[in-house]
């Protein structure tokens, strides 16, 4: 039995953690202050399982396209916060960045999101790893710096990295997307 180990390594063990180093496994997020923001994004409303986004967004893009708007960076604004909401009451905006002066048709929504100052997670993973690792690193900065995790959360997917922007103050609520004003 002790003659198989070295080839159980070289066959099975090291591809396995060469696959899970290059899907970022062992990656880190880092987490900065900055201002980000000027963001004109068409999204539709989102309830449900966050894991579910993805058919939303391409829903987006698919009437996008439809209507001739070229899509930038997928975004996916995040109202919930699945710690303390049912998975079945979640709510967020799916859907891309898109011009200034790109006017989508319904049922298609347009928002913008003014500049602020927020605290962004930035990491280069494999999604399966990456939104876990991002907002580990937002609530370890919210309890270093003696606060709580501040929604709306911005995600932002450009380039394969994920960019998780949080507000640094809790929003007003009248001006947080979605309140009744």
């Amino acid at each position: 039995m002790k003659k198989h180990w070295p080839y159980f390594l070289i066959v099975f063990l090291l591809p396995v953690i060469a696959i899970l180093w290059w899907w970022g496994l062992f990656s880190s997020a880092s987490v900065e202050t900055a201002e980000r923001g000027d963001y004109t994004y068409a999204y539709l409303d989102a309830e449900g399982a966050y894991s579910k986004l993805a058919a939303r967004q391409n829903e987006v893009l698919f009437y996008l396209k439809q209507q001739g708007i070229v899509p930038g960076a997928q975004v996916s604004l995040i109202l919930s916060d699945p710690r303390t909401t049912p998975h079945a009451a979640l709510k967020a905006r799916a859907g891309f960045l898109i011009d200034k002066d790109a006017m989508p048709a319904a049922p298609l929504k347009i928002d913008t999101i003014p500049v602020r100052k927020v605290v962004v997670a930035e990491i280069k993973a494999h999604p399966l790893f990456a939104y876990g690792k991002a907002y580990s690193a937002l609530l370890e900065y919210s309890e270093k710096h003696q606060t709580t995790l501040h929604l709306p959360t911005l995600e932002i997917v450009k380039s394969s990295v994920l960019h998780v922007e949080m507000p640094l103050e809790e929003p007003v609520p009248s001006f947080m997307p979605g309140a009744d004003a």
